[in-house]
């Protein structure tokens, strides 16, 4: 066999093995990607009382902020203006001792905890 066909063997062997070793990584990272948590997705686990899913409105003029937590402490996650609509699913105390109610906003689906005192009962 000549050189040239030693050679062109390896070199179609060593495409063949890059190949795969590229399918086998693009799955790999599929299956990472698939199941890995969206960045948005807040969990509850600080819910202590779950709550018929009832939709609150914002009756504060200067609106509320949503948290990533139940307490003032916790980052804000975005605004909802006066009579904006929050879905709410469970509660918390703060450490304030304030009542806060975590679900999503009506628009986006956002989700995230309102306090209850800047919140209503609503009808939306």
């Amino acid at each position: 066999m000549s050189t040239y066909l030693k050679a062109r063997g390896t070199t179609r062997r060593l495409g063949r093995t890059a190949a795969t070793a590229a399918a086998v990584a693009v799955a790999v990272l599929g299956t990472t990607l698939a199941t890995a948590p969206t960045a948005s997705a807040l969990d509850s686990r600080s819910c202590t009382k779950n709550i018929t899913n009832q939709w609150r409105t914002v009756d504060d003029l200067a609106g509320a902020a949503v948290r990533t937590g139940p307490g003032q402490t916790y980052k804000k996650r975005y605004g909802l203006d006066f009579a904006g609509h929050f879905w709410a699913v469970c509660q918390a105390k703060s450490a304030a001792g304030n009542v806060w109610y975590y679900g999503k906003d009506s628009v986006y689906d956002r989700k995230g905890w309102i306090v209850a005192s800047k919140t209503g009962k609503g009808k939306y």
